[in-house]
């Protein structure tokens, strides 16, 4: 029986690394949003209402709770009466059918909703977040056809659209909406500035603060995260498309910016200054630590506390190989992580917490593979597409230990 689990655990190992291409994100194309021209000539009334028309900006901070870390934008609609509406594309609804089960395979639906927005704003308040606007300066003819656009946007199909974390979300509707009103000089212009980061070097400051969570939302990710990001890209993040917005000058010189105005300068939640290898190491020092302690402890405490360590590695290894295999997160797709996090953990694991004995086969070609892995990564970091160095140095000390007292068991008990 373990070794028809073992061939069935490694060829699902085989399957995900693979995987990648069988499951591709249908992302909304915004087709009315491509449709829009503004070379269309303005009636003199149509005129004089889109020139007292305001588009803002509206960008809130951090926050505490997961889904607030990144920040949120949205976009702002003032007319000519003094009424507003705010579009938000950051809804969903987790009442929705199978919601967590979409979830899990990343086929999150989210809208866009129409309100006054006051909603909004007073709930980053009330967390202590900052909120920003920044009164967005447009032609009479973008200002009409954005504004017409949005109001007719929400009675439509392009209403939902299938979110994506990096490529498809509240702040990156809003930066096609604002390269449409500037005629496709935006996109131009941020697409050819480098960020010379990687997308996971631009999410590590919003999440570092937490630094066990972060471990593990950088484990599941793959070599999707590690590829170097121009702006255009980097403006998934709220605060990146914020100071994008702030930086951009039109071909004539003009800037985007006809005013900036802070409504709140909230605590919410401080970036970490410190980097993402730098907490890795610290983690990993830790775990050392806490093995060297356990040689201290009864063989029975022993057993527990590595048990429960490798059990754990293994739910997060089962759930990468579920994210690789069976969902469109491309995010997760052929991640080396894999070889050193999977389901094959549950062995070591039970045998810690359930039996007297267990050789040491498993725990050791685990600790010399992640080894191996690190000692590449260390000599020649340009060799490995995936930045994984602080997934291996989090759990190589686990490894040895393992190893390590499972062959004392082992003679123990021969």
């Amino acid at each position: 029986m373990k070794r028809i689990c073992l061939i069935t655990t490694l060829l699902l190992l085989a399957l995900g690394i693979g995987a990648g291409t069988t499951h591709p994100i249908e992302p909304d194309t915004l087709a009315e949003l491509g449709a829009i021209d503004l070379q269309v000539e303005l009636a003199a009334n149509q005129r004089e209402w889109a020139d007292q028309i305001g588009i803002s900006l509206l960008t809130v901070g951090s926050g505490t709770p997961l889904y607030a870390w990144f920040g949120h934008s949205a976009l702002i609609v003032t007319y000519p009466k003094g009424s507003s509406v705010m579009y938000d594309w950051g809804i969903f609804d987790s009442e929705q059918e199978h919601f967590y089960l979409n979830f899990a395979r990343g086929r999150m639906y989210y809208y866009v909703l129409a309100s006054d927005g006051a909603w909004r704003i007073n709930d980053a308040l009330s967390e202590g977040r900052d909120v920003r606007l920044i009164d967005l300066d447009l032609s009479a003819e973008a200002k009409w056809a954005l504004a017409t656009y949005l109001s007719e946007h929400i009675g439509s199909e392009g209403a939902t659209y299938l979110y994506h974390f990096y490529d498809d979300n509240c702040a990156t509707r809003i930066r096609d909406i604002i390269d449409v009103g500037t005629g496709g000089d935006f996109a131009r212009w941020a697409k050819a500035q480098s960020t010379g980061l990687t997308t996971r070097t631009l999410t590590d400051p919003f999440m570092l603060h937490r630094p066990l969570v972060t471990w593990v939302l950088s484990t599941l990710q793959g070599p999707r995260v590690d590829r170097l990001e121009n702006r255009w890209d980097a403006m998934f993040l709220p605060l990146v498309l914020e100071e994008a917005v702030l930086d951009f000058c039109t071909p004539d010189g003009s800037s985007l910016v006809k005013s900036s105005t802070t409504l709140a300068e909230g605590a919410g939640t401080a970036m970490a200054q410190r980097s993402a290898t730098s907490t890795a190491v610290a983690l990993s020092l830790s775990l050392t630590l806490m093995m060297l302690l356990l040689s201290l402890l009864s063989t029975k405490a022993k057993k527990i506390v590595l048990g429960v360590l490798y059990l754990a590695l293994a739910v997060i290894g089962s759930l990468l190989l579920f994210m690789m295999c069976c969902s469109d997160m491309d995010m997760t797709y052929k991640n080396i992580n894999i070889l050193i996090i999977n389901p094959l953990l549950f062995i070591p694991a039970f045998a810690f917490l359930f039996t007297r004995r267990e050789k040491s086969v498993l725990a050791t070609i685990f600790g010399l593979v992640t080894t191996i892995l690190l000692a590449g990564r260390l000599l020649s970091p340009s060799t490995f597409v995936q930045n994984n160095l602080a997934t291996l140095l989090v759990v190589l000390p686990l490894y040895l230990s393992g190893a390590a007292f499972q062959r004392r068991g082992d003679r123990e008990a021969r």
